[in-house]
């Protein structure tokens, strides 16, 4: 992550409305993408999700905030949240995702494999593992 002023001041508004510490940031054209430290999603979404409106507001950009955990496993499900896999395991340094019908698995691969390269990205960096939809 390159830190600008810019970046600074946003990532320093965010922690200041939400009391939560900032672990990534990622700014996309239409949306921000925050994780923050584990056990810290309930203070960063704020009571009934005011922390959220209040960011979007004030960016003018959607807002996803996911948690960080340890296991991998549980940080991939915390990421691809409200989606409900069927199975998520750990082979061979690959993460595998099974999804019950099409719907699911096009959310989760997004148009040109956007939010699949999204969560890639993020899990390479951490775990050093690879995520796939199956």
């Amino acid at each position: 992550m390159l830190l600008n002023n810019e970046l600074i001041q946003k990532i320093n508004l965010i922690e200041n409305i939400t009391k939560a510490k900032i672990k990534e940031f990622i700014e996309k054209e239409d949306k921000i993408i925050i994780v923050v430290g584990h056990n810290e999603l309930n203070r960063a979404l704020g009571v009934k999700g005011k922390n959220i409106k209040t960011i979007e507001n004030l960016l003018h950009r959607r807002l996803k905030i996911t948690e960080f955990d340890n296991d991998p496993l549980k940080f991939v499900r915390n990421f691809i949240y409200p989606i409900k896999p069927l199975s998520l395991t750990l082979n061979n340094n690959i993460i595998e995702i099974k999804v019950e019908d099409r719907k699911s698995k096009g959310l989760l691969i997004g148009r040109e494999s956007k939010n699949l390269k999204e969560l890639n990205n993020l899990v390479a960096k951490y775990y050093k593992l690879e995520v796939k939809v199956l």
